[in-house]
């Protein structure tokens, strides 16, 4: 079993979210309960819908990451510690829904390893970019995708789409009906939306081509 870590390393708890977790194990009557940490899926806004489930400590694998907070332990599976590495999670008896909350830091949707470029000089590629950044890649996030701007030449502009829209169904409706209309509403100068991506190649696409039946996250 990993170490123990300190009470920053992953999960940010506050002293009210410690102390009411620390009152939950009390009312079971198991001193020494852990809380295990889990994702059960992904947020369409970001971050994850997270659960916390009390188990006993010797349940706990070699692979585990262990983090003290006071009087109990959080156990993590690493692929979850990646995941919500930095959040904060408090308890407010005063909100109109009381409980616990899970506050995620801002994360990139790209990657890790791809950045979108910040120093195009071309003002054309540059609005681009700002609706990419501010617009498509928040709407396509949903669905586990993003997109990059490649290259711009003249008034052609070339993306990339990858994650979840790469090699899927609906990557050509995405593309037409969300991208391609994005851009050009926002930036009239653009003359066509090329797609350099090798669709091919895609790993985990949102709809399967064969069975494509949904909806473009830009046409719901």
């Amino acid at each position: 079993m990993s170490e123990a870590l300190s009470s920053q390393d992953i999960l940010n708890i506050s002293p009210a979210a410690a102390s009411k977790i620390s009152e939950l194990i009390e009312t079971r009557g198991k001193p020494g309960l852990a809380v295990r940490v889990a994702i059960r899926g992904v947020l369409p806004g970001g971050g994850y819908q997270t659960e916390f489930k009390f188990q006993e400590r010797s349940e706990a694998t070699d692979n585990d990451l262990v983090q003290s907070v006071g009087a109990f332990e959080l156990l993590f599976e690493p692929d979850v510690a990646e995941k919500v590495q930095g959040a904060k999670v408090d308890f407010d008896e005063e909100r109109y829904s009381a409980g616990f909350n899970i506050e995620y830091p801002p994360r990139s949707i790209l990657p890790p390893g791809l950045e979108a470029r910040t120093d195009w000089e071309d003002p054309l590629a540059q609005q681009v970019q700002q609706v990419i950044t501010d617009f498509i890649n928040p709407g396509v996030a949903g669905h586990g995708g993003w997109v990059l701007l490649k290259d711009v030449k003249g008034e052609d502009i070339y993306v990339e789409m990858g994650g979840g829209c790469q090699g899927c169904g609906m990557a050509a409706v995405t593309l037409r009906a969300g991208i391609e209309k994005a851009i050009m509403e926002a930036v009239p100068a653009v003359r066509q939306i090329i797609d350099v991506t090798d669709h091919d190649e895609g790993e985990s696409p949102y709809y399967a081509p064969q069975t494509a039946e949904g909806a473009s996250p830009f046409n719901q």
